[in-house]
Order: structure tokens, then sequence, then C-alpha cells
């Protein structure tokens, strides 16, 4: 039985990691529903839980990013400071919550993830052979206090929410603070390790992470990073949007009926 869910467990974050390395968006919205709906996890287990999915697949993902050097190091380190907050009071106000009422609250987020999904305008892939190189490294200025701020914010909602923040933080880097769409992907990555790795240590710490479901889950997501990351350059992310989005939809009904039954 263990082999079993351990195998379905893994098959899943892969399936997660390669659909959302391919769209972007990470899985951490979809970790929570599923641990609650198909395992019964209390809220607070499947936000501690998906946390620690988080930073295992957003290390993975930091580390590469950081070999290829598409990623604003000396930015990340500074706004990584901004996530302290959510990373350590999070964990300690979903305590609090009530499955009907977080229930209801990921209910919207969810119906708000779909429609972003689906109205998603899907990014043009260029043929290699086409493709213009450009060795000029690109400048930009960053508002730091304006990073701090919506690091802050972004921060607690991840924390408060289970879903790792990536969904929210790669376009407030990329429309507020004006940085180019690779270097914001893999400085949002280490900011959100640095969050997610203080995030699981608490959730640890009020016994919120289950590492039997978690591990099986990370490996995957792993992995499935990988995939994504080949396919995005293969496949029209075009339809998997859409198809995401009403499967969300449908997600976000189910959580609300269990709500208020």
């Amino acid at each position: 039985m263990f082999i079993l869910q351990f195998f379905f467990l893994f098959l899943f974050g892969t399936l997660v990691g390669t659909c959302g390395t391919m769209l972007g968006v990470g899985g951490g919205f979809i970790h929570v529903p599923f641990l609650m709906l198909a395992f019964n996890f209390i809220p607070q287990d499947a936000i501690g839980t998906s946390i620690g999915i988080i930073f295992f697949n957003t290390l993975a993902g930091a580390t590469i990013y950081y070999f290829k050097k598409q990623m604003d190091f000396e930015l990340a380190k500074k706004l990584s400071l901004a996530t302290i907050p959510g990373a350590l009071l999070g964990p300690f106000i979903v305590q609090r919550y009530t499955h009907s009422f977080f229930s209801i609250c990921l209910t919207l987020m969810l119906l708000l993830v779909s429609y972003t999904l689906y109205f998603k305008k899907e990014k043009k892939s260029f043929n290699k052979k086409n493709e213009v190189k450009e060795e000029v490294e690109e400048e930009y200025a960053v508002n730091v206090p304006l990073g701090f701020i919506g690091t802050i914010v972004i921060g607690f909602l991840s924390n408060l929410f289970g879903i790792g923040g990536g969904i929210i933080h790669v376009p407030f880097l990329i429309i507020m603070l004006k940085m180019p769409v690779h270097i914001a992907l893999g400085t949002s990555h280490l900011i959100l390790c640095v969050s997610s790795f203080l995030g699981t240590l608490m959730f640890l710490y009020l016994g919120n992470v289950q590492v039997d479901f978690m591990m099986p889950i990370a490996l995957g997501s792993i992995i499935g990073a990988r995939v994504g990351a080949e396919l995005s350059q293969q496949i029209s992310s075009n339809m998997i949007q859409k198809i995401l989005a009403v499967t969300l939809v449908f997600v976000a009904i189910k959580l609300l009926f269990n709500a208020l039954m």
C-alpha cells in the first residue's frame, strides 16, 4: 500500500511539475486542494506540506537559473529579507483557520487563477535557428523599496495559502519592477526558495508537514520541472492553460460545496 501511494504521489508531482514549469505558474495552488480533497487533509497540514514541496522545487529551479546566470543574485538576497515576516508569522496565522473559512478563501483564489490562466496569452516561442542571440547584457533599474513592499505582501500570501507565490511574484517583478522575463524567473525562484525554506521550518515546528506525502511529490516535481522546461520549447501551452483553468473551476466548486455542507 505504501509503495502504491508513493508511486501515485510521485506521478502527481511529476505531472504538476511539468505543467507548472511549462506555464510558468508553479504548482502550489494545485497541491493544497489536491491534498484536502484526495486525502482529507486539514488546511494547516495541506498548506505546510505544500510549502515543503515548493521549497524542494524552487531550490532545484534556483540552482539551475544560478548556473545559467539568469538571476539577479544581489537583488534576490535583498528581497529575500522581505519574506521573513510572512514566513515566520504566516504559519501561526494559519492555525486560526477553520476548514470552511479556508475552503471559501481558496475557492476564490482558484477562480482568480483559473481566469488568469484561461485568458493568458500564449508566449511565442522561436526555433533556435531563427533565434537572435544577444550578447549584450540587459540593463534595468529596480525600485528596491517597491520590491520590498510587494515581496512582503506576496511572502505572507504564499505562506497563508501554501501556493509558493510564483504565480504572483513573477508578474510583479516583470510589470512593477521592469525586470527582463528570464531574469525575473530566476530571481523569483531564489526569493521564494528562501521564503518556503523558512516557512517549512515553522510548519515542521507546528507539526503541519506530512513528510511521507511531501517527499514523493517533491521528487516528482523536480523531475517534472526538467521535463516541462524541455517540452515548453516544443509544445504549445495554450490548450494546456485552458484545460488546467477549467479543471481548477471544478476543483473550486468541489471545495465550495464541501465548505457549505
